[in-house]
C-alpha cells in the first residue's frame, strides 16, 4: 500500500521538513506512527534506524509489515543473526540489521546494496555506520528510550525523497503519536 505524494503547492513556499520529533507514550502509538509512515513509503525508500538495544527499531519495522498487509501470524524478528529478512509485500519490505557486521566489505555478501533504492521498501538496523557504503537513503528514525515503554522518535530526511516522506506523512505521525 503507498501514497501518492500531492503535485507541489506553488503558492506554499514552506519547505518540507527536514525532522519530525514524535514522543511515543506506548507500543501502541509506535505503531499508529509506523502505520501513517507505511502509508506514504513508496519502493526504493530507506530507512536507517538507530537506537539502543530494545529502543523499538523492530517494533517498528513490525509494525510498518502489519501496516502493508503482513499476516499477524507472520513473525516479525530482529534479523540480528539471520542480517536480512525479506517480507513478500507489495511492495517487498527487506529488515537488515548490521549490529555484528565489522566493515562495510561484508555489505556486498548479504545483497543488501542491490535491494537498496530497488522495488523494496528497506529498513537498516545500525546502519549508520555503514552509510557511505550502502549510499542513499531516505530517512533515518532515531529512537530514544524516555521511560519504560515510552519513546521519543526523531526521524530525519536524508534527501529530497525523505523530505517529500515526511511531508506527507508527518500530520498523520504527529496525531499517530498522541
Amino acid at each position: 500500500m503507498t501514497a501518492d505524494l500531492p503535485p507541489p503547492d506553488p503558492a506554499d513556499r514552506s519547505p518540507a521538513p527536514a525532522s519530525l520529533s514524535l514522543a511515543l507514550a506506548d507500543e501502541a502509538a509506535t505503531g499508529r506512527v509506523a502505520a501513517a509512515l507505511a502509508r506514504a513509503l513508496r519502493p526504493g525508500d530507506a530507512v536507517l534506524l538507530e537506537g539502543e538495544l530494545g529502543a523499538g527499531k523492530t517494533t517498528f519495522v513490525r509494525a510498518v509489515a502489519r501496516a502493508l498487509g503482513l499476516p499477524e501470524a507472520t513473525p516479525v524478528t530482529s534479523p540480528t543473526f539471520t542480517l536480512v529478512q525479506e517480507y513478500a509485500l507489495d511492495p517487498p519490505l527487506v529488515h537488515a540489521d548490521l549490529y555484528r557486521l565489522g566493515d562495510p566489505g561484508e555489505l556486498a555478501e548479504l545483497g543488501l546494496e542491490e535491494r537498496l533504492g530497488a522495488d523494496a521498501v528497506c529498513f537498516v538496523e545500525w546502519g549508520a555506520r555503514f552509510a557511505d557504503a550502502l549510499g542513499p537513503t531516505t530517512l533515518t528514525a532515531r529512537f530514544t528510550m524516555t521511560g519504560d515503554t515510552s519513546r521519543e522518535l526523531t526521524l530525519t530526511a536524508t534527501s529530497d525523497r525523505g523530505r517529500a516522506l515526511l511531508s506527507a506523512a508527518g500530520s498523520d505521525a504527529f496525531a499517530a503519536s498522541e
